[in-house]
C-alpha cells in the first residue's frame, strides 16, 4: 500500500528516511523493509500519514505528457477537515479514528489562526487512546542480568 507522508514542517523540500518530499508532502510504500522503516520513523517522529488512494501529482502530469490513456484513479477520498466542523463534531470524529488519523486533525487543528481548546486540550488523552500497543514480547534491550 502506498502512503502520503506529511512532515511536520510544511515547506520541507528534500530527503527525510529515504523518502523525498516536496513542499512538505512525500509518499511511500510498505511494499519492502526499507519502506515499512521509514514508515515506522515518520509514526514516531510526528509526521502525518494516511494512505493514497489516488495518483500523486506527479504521477498525472507525466500521464499527461505521455498521453497515457489509462482511465483515471478516483479521486483520493477528502480528508477530515476540523475546521469545517464544531468542537463536538471533531470529538466525535476522533472517537471513530486511528492513531494517524487522530495526530493529523490534531495538527491541523493546532495549525489554524484561532485553535480551539475544546479539541487541543484534548490531543494528549486521545492519542493515548488511540496508540498502537507495543509488540508484545520486544526483547530489543537485550537480556537482563
Amino acid at each position: 500500500m502506498r502512503y502520503q507522508i506529511e512532515a511536520p514542517v510544511r515547506a520541507f523540500s528534500g530527503e527525510s528516511a529515504g523518502v523525498q518530499f516536496s513542499k512538505g508532502t512525500g509518499f511511500v510504500t510498505d511494499a519492502d523493509k526499507p519502506g515499512r522503516a521509514a514508515l515506522e520513523y515518520f509514526r514516531r517522529h510526528g509526521y502525518g500519514v494516511a494512505p493514497a488512494d489516488g495518483p500523486t501529482v506527479e504521477e498525472r502530469v507525466q500521464a499527461l505528457v505521455t498521453g497515457d490513456q489509462t482511465p483515471a484513479s478516483p479521486p483520493p477520498a477528502t480528508l477530515y477537515d476540523p475546521a469545517e466542523h464544531s468542537v463536538e463534531d471533531v470529538l466525535t470524529h476522533l472517537a471513530g479514528v486511528e492513531h494517524d488519523e487522530a495526530v493529523r486533525i490534531f495538527d491541523a487543528e493546532a495549525s489554524a489562526k484561532k485553535p480551539r481548546v475544546g479539541i487541543t486540550g484534548k490531543r494528549d488523552e486521545i492519542l493515548a487512546a488511540t496508540a498502537p500497543a507495543a509488540p508484545a514480547g520486544d526483547d530489543t534491550k537485550g537480556p537482563t542480568a
